[in-house]
């Protein structure tokens, strides 16, 4: 009897400095929820091996690459197409390759969503202040956008050059301001400087809704704050489960029920200590 052959099908993340990233783990436990056989790996890319780096995956059959710093917006050109949101964010973070054709699409914006549904976080009419001018700012401010925010303002050390359909200030104009929904779309706080904050507790007092995209510390110090002055408040974990769902969603074909959807977020929550 001719033995069986188990076809796994192949997947991983492509950026420049990937020593610290707990891609590889969180889709591991989304394979399995999904009962899908894949594997997912790290690969460090230098900018000049990037085109190199996509044609390998056609030539040894990678399903999907997901996309990270400083690749999201170079990649972009390299691509066959790229979906109707990629485009408007000007932002790939999850590629999916079939028969050769690399299409490129954007999840980080679904992972936003996925945190403030599950928080039932009301946005509409809501006034918001984003942290940083960065990839994960544009994707949000584009979600707060299309949820209705009343308004969108970046806060940027350089918003005197700063141009585009957003309000700007600096930190400075930050400590005259208030609003609803405080976000952190820096590094700031971020492992291995956990004891810093992108502001003081004065500038949090003035909103009421604390989101902070670092996933590592659980706790930055910027939620620890938040958390003292009674505000609601979360880490950026459940928007990192979100994405890496989304672009399994993608490459897969697979729609995640409400269930399954609980099932990770409970999983992750309680199982990411944020130690490296």
């Amino acid at each position: 009897m001719k033995k069986r052959v188990r076809y796994v099908r192949f997947y991983g993340l492509f950026g420049q400095s990937l020593a610290h990233s707990i891609s590889p783990q969180i889709h591991r436990k989304i394979y399995e929820v999904a009962e899908t056989e894949a594997a997912y790996k790290i690969f460090e890319i230098e900018p000049n091996r990037l085109k190199s780096a996509l044609d390998a995956m056609t030539v040894l059959d990678i399903r999907g690459a997901n996309v990270t710093i400083p690749y999201k917006e170079t990649v972009i050109p390299l691509l066959d197409t790229v979906s109707p949101l990629a485009e408007r964010l000007h932002s790939v973070n999850t590629i999916k390759q079939v028969n050769g054709h690399l299409a490129g699409f954007n999840t980080d914006y679904d992972g936003i969503a996925l945190t403030f549904n599950q928080r039932n976080w009301r946005v509409k009419d809501q006034q918001v202040v984003l942290l940083g001018s960065g990839g994960a700012s544009h994707a949000a401010a584009h979600y707060f956008k299309d949820q209705g925010a009343r308004s969108i303002c970046v806060v940027s050390r350089s918003a005197a050059n700063q141009e585009g359909e957003w309000d700007y200030l600096t930190y400075d104009q930050l400590r005259t301001q208030s609003g609803d929904i405080l976000v952190n779309c820096t590094p700031i706080g971020m492992y291995p400087n956990v004891d810093a904050s992108p502001v003081d507790k004065d500038v949090i007092q003035s909103f009421q809704v604390i989101f902070d995209m670092t996933y590592n510390p659980v706790e930055t110090l910027f939620l620890k704050w938040a958390k003292e002055l009674e505000k609601e408040s979360t880490n950026g974990l459940d928007m990192l489960v979100g994405q890496a769902m989304r672009s399994v969603e993608i490459w897969e074909d697979h729609t995640f029920t409400p269930n399954q959807v609980s099932q990770l977020l409970a999983y992750f929550r309680e199982n990411w200590t944020g130690a490296l």
